[in-house]
């Protein structure tokens, strides 16, 4: 008896030692997007920020609808100052009975992270909606509505550091102004 207890004590002491302890992680934030010494974070409470050498800028607050993909990280360099174009696409569907829609978000935002200051931001909306619309009072005949619409501008880059606004009809060019420290429009 006292064999056995003896064995089964020595069993339990190396089984316990023999198991690996999980490691810890050091990180408190997990980074998305790199792009040289700019990367993109979550921070605990999932708020979106760019870190330039060791500084935070805050791109967007956490609420529950908002999961960002593809984000993308641009350095943007304008003879001594090094701007980053953070980029980044959302999908939000909403539903109901009679309406659905499919919203395609782009957000485009620059900054300096010298300042931690945004010099543009821009945000762009694609909406595809389906709706059912009835043809009487009586709500028996119906159809279905297919509408697309955008709402915003659409943001291009330019290799310069420049960038463009467009809309249908409407096209505004950017330049960055060193005196103001901002982007104006060139003409």
């Amino acid at each position: 008896m006292k064999k056995i207890a003896l064995l089964l004590m020595i069993l339990s002491v190396s089984l316990s030692y023999g198991q690996k302890k999980k490691q810890k992680s050091s990180k408190s934030a997990n980074a998305v997007a790199k792009s040289g010494d700019a990367k993109v974070v979550y921070n605990k409470k999932k708020d979106l920020f760019l870190v330039v050498s060791k500084d935070s800028m805050l791109l967007a607050k956490n609420n529950s609808d908002f999961n960002p993909i593809n984000i993308k990280i641009t350095p943007v360099k304008i003879k001594a100052n090094t701007f980053y174009c953070v980029t980044w696409n959302e999908n939000v569907k909403t539903e109901t009975k009679l309406k659905k829609d499919k919203i395609a978000i782009t957000e485009n935002q620059i900054w300096n992270p010298a300042t931690k200051t945004l010099l543009i931001g821009n945000t762009q909306k694609a909406i595809d909606t389906e709706e059912i619309v009835f043809l009487d009072k009586l709500k028996t005949a119906s159809e279905t509505q297919y509408k697309k619409r955008s709402e915003g501008y659409e943001f291009q880059l330019l290799p310069t550091g420049e960038f463009f606004l467009k809309m249908k009809n409407k096209s505004t060019k950017y330049a960055y102004n060193e005196k103001s420290s901002r982007y104006e429009v060139k003409k």
